[in-house]
């Protein structure tokens, strides 16, 4: 048998995120008991660390990253840190916006209830009702 070099790379996740960096850190502490900020210094910007495990990085307004040396529990905490964003992503609410109605003026809306009792008219005229 030849003998395998155990090596451990570290693993690295790119998100799609375009939410608020600090709700992530906040729902993580309702998780987690152990959630730091990161010194600009050490993470480029924006930085935590969950259990001194998993890295996650503010990347861009659309992306964050997450860090890890792979084991069984970092890799755990990696997983559900993604379920985590996932949820938040869908419960983040869609804002849609609708076109207001022109206000009509006072002589269109008579014009329209004339025409309106007009037709109205005829075709009471064309069944023979009127």
């Amino acid at each position: 048998m030849i003998p395998m070099p155990s090596r451990s790379y570290p693993q690295r996740s790119t998100i799609a995120y375009s939410g608020a960096f600090g709700v992530l850190k906040h729902r993580l502490k309702q998780i987690f008991e152990s959630v730091e900020s990161l010194p600009d210094e050490e993470s480029e910007g924006p930085a935590f660390r969950v259990h001194e495990r998993l890295t996650v990085k503010y990347e861009s307004e659309k992306h964050i990253s997450l860090h890890w040396r792979p084991d069984p529990i970092s890799d755990m905490v990696s997983d559900s840190f993604v379920v985590l964003v996932l949820n938040i992503s869908c419960e983040i609410p869609k804002v849609v916006v609708k076109k207001r109605p022109q206000k009509l003026k006072k002589k269109t809306i008579r014009k329209q209830k004339r025409l309106s009792m007009h037709f109205l008219f005829l075709c009471l005229e064309r069944m023979g009702n009127w």
